[in-house]
């Protein structure tokens, strides 16, 4: 019995958490997620129209500005046992790719998911998404298979078929859920080995472990979805029917005197009912007999859509009413669409809500149910183990897996501030909560109080939060583990008002959707230019819509989409543009050209030799550098780019350790730390990278960037960026000294890489050896000559630093030493990094890189999308044919099993997506629809400086080469863009034109 809500009910099932399910749907798009949250909220007389609303928070300043995003939220009130009154908190979310983050806030917020599975497409790319999300979150999901009626309207099978269908896209299911089950066992095993490993170090001889004991051990019993453990329904949310087998086994127990509990185990499975002997026995597949299912369940359905959909048979129909026991209302007898009559009468048979609700109840857990170890991995930020904080924190633990707090709106006393309560505890301020809300759809009800475990609103903390927080009343309380975002942020567009009055609202409004969408970024360009980054082209066209109608209220001009690129060198070509061998003559003559293009750049302080070593005098001359740009191998620049926030850890271990201070490392993170330095040894292989890896000066840009400093200079030993793996972390520390002017050419290489010479894009995948540093001993004299002349210079320095405005050493001086502690310990500090030498040191420093990157062959990297489509075989050549037009690359395709839909799979340029989907639409009249994911970088093989220069180049492409060259292209798009220098000829052999039009 289900009933309408009341605002006075809702507040009264708050308080009893035991009966309180908070839940998310998720599914890949166009899986009927929509309709069937429609159809769970409006057939419980919540909202009449369709679910719409946001969930969102309001603007203390502003009483009508709404902030929110995509998705949806409702409460639902229903009785659900007699006696048991259930409060739902209900979350939709969206199926698309580009909105994956808040896929990602909606399981935060939840308990519980229901995952919608289509039943003809079955698990699609963002179904492994969901799923993946959901098990990271550690929340418990329940599976409805949606979309049955299409197996009987559009793919026309039989009963039989469609159970055989059924239980292939189960398998599928399962098989995502196992491969995350199994590769967490393993893991968990490892590290239990590792552990075990330590402990046994005095034992001897060699062990062999079995890595698939964990698996035997584990307990899976609850893991997978299955009909009859009660975790599945299936449906037709369009139809607005659905069931799950507890329903049907209650049906047949009570028709035919057999026990329920038999029913439940036999409905589902490969069972069959022996007429003769009036038993259940088991290998209908064997026997060929039609299993229960079949004959109970599927047989009946597919009689009632042939009946009232495909014969239109009225007597046969009012027989069907009158054994069901249904009413059916005259208007919709009458209809001219079936489908009207068929829903009236399924909807009552079979009502979706029921089915969907019960197994949510039941199977679902509440909120003081939550799990041990997600608590645990949320209070785990960062890089350290719960067993390693503070035992305040861990006390925590209790309180949140009990919900013994009840959170009160609750009002600061006069005068309060952070640094009152809590002066020693950074990234942490003191807010009030003005109201809190009740989400209802498009409504919002104020409470006076919400008890723990359910989901509410807050006003009132647009100060103090930008993207997400943690609220506590224990200062003990770290901020919960970051969202894990499937997509990246990569889509930008700068934005202006079109009426330049306007620019406050639009500043304000921009500030506004930062903190709404967890996705969304908002930058300010060094040119002034506000800049939003999206997930997509979807993504994009809603954030300024959002910006548009809701945050600024303003008309605003967005610019074309500013598609990045990264800047690499590749090894010399072997083979030529007509894929001829370079002989040895013409590799001869092509050195030849490198060479005379060096020398076009060398100076009286600037010298580039044949192999590519550049050696560069600052113009004081007291500083010379010798640099040589190297690819570095695919496979590092991977495992550099996967792993930047390691790196980054790495940094922050290191800095603490250069400045005297202890650092506490979880072991986790150690040992991270040596698996990466274990496999960069492993991939960089060979004699001109021997011993690279302890060499590693510094990574960039930004110290954790896929480019790698290396240090080849002669008899300077410096710390290793591996010492923290030194026992108890300190081992190394002092084992070298920096050199003068250290940070001074660790700060050009950042600069370097932060911006190539190409179209100053950063670089990625090139190592920069520094095979020569020399600096005269005048230039030590005459840096501490500057140090000294006027101190007080030093703290307006150090504070401008402080605030990022200090250009010489932008981004890239953190580990630079005070002023004050380099006059203190002249002998250990590096020099100061504001003399007149070290800003020589910097720019010499950035452009021998550049130059040594010049003297490689140069390529650009086009960001990729991995694009999956699922198209019917007619409309097959032209999805290839957008494809091929846009530059795309067909990695496979197959062929659906039991459908006649094809998968395709191919990587596209983020550069030639914008209306990608809206074309492959157009071109299949919307047969064909593509999910495109942010994947990798790619080098475009072209050559954007390529001239021909083999005989077989000059026949195929011609003395002019003018054929399209889109690395060129793309290069040229994004200088003229950033209002570079673009060399290109406008006209060639001009002619003069008739003038067409007629004299008046």
């Amino acid at each position: 019995m289900f009933l309408n809500t009341s605002l006075e009910k809702i507040i009264a099932l708050q308080r009893n958490a035991a009966n309180i399910r908070n839940l998310c749907i998720l599914a890949h798009v166009d899986h009927g997620k929509t309709t069937l949250a429609d159809c769970l909220v409006a057939s419980n007389g919540i909202i009449s129209s369709r679910l719409a609303g946001k969930l969102r928070y309001l603007d203390s300043r502003e009483d009508e500005q709404i902030r929110g995003i995509t998705m949806k939220s409702s409460a639902i009130s229903l009785h659900y046992r007699q006696g048991e009154e259930y409060l739902l908190n209900l979350i939709d979310s969206p199926g698309h790719v580009d909105f994956s983050s808040e896929v990602s806030t909606a399981v935060r917020l939840c308990d519980g998911a229901i995952i919608v599975v289509d039943a003809v497409e079955g698990v699609c790319p963002q179904t492994q998404v969901v799923l993946r999300q959901a098990w990271l979150e550690n929340i418990r999901p329940v599976l409805v298979i949606n979309k049955i009626d299409r197996l009987i309207m559009e793919l026309k099978l039989t009963s039989q078929e469609a159970y055989t269908h059924l239980q292939k896209i189960l398998e599928q299911v399962n098989a995502v859920t196992g491969t995350l089950f199994s590769s967490k066992v393993l893991e968990e095993r490892a590290e239990k080995q590792k552990e075990e490993e330590k402990d046994s170090e005095t034992s001897s001889g060699e062990q062999v472990y079995n890595w698939s004991a964990g698996l035997d051990e584990a307990d899976d019993s609850n893991l997978y979805f299955s009909p009859d453990q009660g975790n599945v329904v299936f449906a037709s949310a369009i139809d607005g029917w659905g069931f799950s087998i507890q329903q049907f086994a209650h049906i047949y127990s009570q028709r035919m005197g057999i026990k329920e509990q038999v029913l439940l185990k036999t409905l589902w499975g490969d069972f069959y009912l022996n007429s003769k002997a009036k038993k259940i026995m088991k290998g209908a597949q064997a026997k060929g007999k039609k299993p229960l299912f079949v004959q109970f369940v599927l047989d009946n359905i597919w009689s009632l859509y042939d009946a009232v959909v495909n014969k239109r048979d009225k007597e046969k129909v009012e027989k069907v009413v009158a054994s069901l026991g249904v009413k059916v209302m005259a208007r919709d007898s009458r209809h001219s669409d079936p489908k009207v009559l068929l829903s009236a009468i399924s909807s009552q048979w079979l009502p979706l809500s029921q089915a969907v609700l019960a197994m949510v109840c039941e199977k679902l857990p509440s909120p003081l149910d939550i799990a041990a170890e997600r608590v645990e991995k949320l209070l785990s930020v960062g890089t350290r183990r719960f067993d390693s904080l503070p035992e305040q924190t861990q006390e925590l633990k209790k309180g949140i897996s009990t919900y013994t707090h009840t959170h009160k709106h609750t009002v600061l006393p006069d005068g309060c501030s952070a640094s009152d309560s809590v002066p020693e505890v950074p990234h942490l301020s003191c807010c009030s909560m003005e109201s809190l809300y009740l989400l209802m759809g498009r409504e919002l009800e104020e409470l006076e109080e919400v008890p723990a475990g359910n989901v509410l609103g807050v006003r009132g903390l647009e100060d103090c939060v930008l993207k997400s927080a943690t609220l506590s009343t224990s200062p003990a309380c770290p901020p919960f583990i970051p969202l894990n975002f499937e997509a990246t942020p990569i889509v930008r567009v700068a934005i202006e008002p079109k009426h330049p009055s306007e620019m406050p609202k639009l500043v304000r409004g921009m500030r506004l959707l930062n903190q709404a969408d967890p996705c969304a970024e908002v930058l300010i360009q060094e040119t002034g230019e506000h800049v939003l980054v999206t997930a997509g082209e979807v993504h994009l066209q809603r954030c300024l819509a959002d910006l548009r109608d809701r945050f600024a209220k303003i008309e605003i001009s967005a610019s074309k989409p500013i598609i990045p690129f990264r800047e690499t060198v590749v090894r010399p070509p072997k083979v030529d543009m007509v894929n001829e061998d370079l002989g040895k003559q013409q590799k001869v003559a092509i050195i030849h050209q490198v060479k005379e293009a060096s020398q076009s750049r060398s100076s009286d302080t600037l010298h580039v030799d044949s192999s590519g070593l550049v050696t560069l005098t600052t113009p004081n001359r007291l500083a010379t550098v010798s640099i040589r740009a190297i690819p570095l191998p695919q496979e590092v620049t991977l495992l550099l780019e996967s792993s930047s926030e390691l790196i980054r850890s790495l940094e922050q271990v290191n800095l603490s350790l250069r400045e005297g201070k202890g650092l506490d490392i979880s072991i986790r993170t150690l040992e991270a730390i040596a698996e990466l330095k274990a496999q960069l040894e492993s991939l960089l292989q060979g004699r001109k990278w021997r011993n690279a890896v302890e060499r590693i000066w510094a990574f960039g840009p930004r110290r954790y960037g896929p480019n790698i400093l290396l240090n080849s200079v002669e008899g300077y030993q410096r710390p290793s960026v591996w010492q923290c793996l030194g026992r108890g972390g300190q081992a190394g520390a002092q084992a070298a000294v920096l050199r003068d002017f250290d940070n001074s050419v660790v700060s050009g290489f950042q600069l370097a890489t932060l911006s190539g010479p190409m179209c100053e894009e950063p670089l990625m995948g090139v190592c920069f050896s520094v095979e020569g540093w020399d600096i005269q001993s005048s230039a030590l004299s005459q840096n501490q000559d500057t140090m000294e002349q006027d101190s007080t210079s030093h703290d307006t320095l150090s504070e401008s630093k402080a605030d990022g405005s200090g250009k010489a050493c932008e981004q890239v001086e953190s580990t630079a030493a005070e002023p004050s502690q380099a006059r203190r310990r002249p002998e250990t500090a590096s020099a100061d990094c504001y003399g007149p030498v070290s800003g020589q040191l910097i720019a010499a420093m950035k452009e021998a890189c550049r130059q040594a990157f010049q003297a490689q062959p140069q390529r650009l990297m086009a960001a990729m999308y991995t694009c999956e489509i699922m198209a019917t075989a007619e409309v097959l050549g032209r999805v290839y044919g957008v494809l091929g037009k846009r530059e795309g690359r067909v990695l496979h395709e197959e062929m659906k099993e039991g459908t006649d839909m094809f998968i395709i799979k191919a990587v596209l340029p983020v550069a030639e997506s914008f209306g990608f989907a809206d074309e492959i639409r157009k071109r299949t009249s919307g047969l064909a629809s593509p999910q495109l994911v942010f994947s990798h970088w790619e080098v475009i093989s072209s050559d954007p400086y390529w001239v021909p220069t083999t005989e077989e180049e000059y026949l195929h492409f011609g003395e002019k080469a003018d054929s399209a060259n889109q690395a060129l292209k793309y290069m040229n798009a994004v200088r003229r863009r950033k209002g570079l220098y673009v060399e290109e000829k406008i006209v060639e052999h001009a002619e003069k034109q008739r003038t067409l039009s007629k004299n008046k």
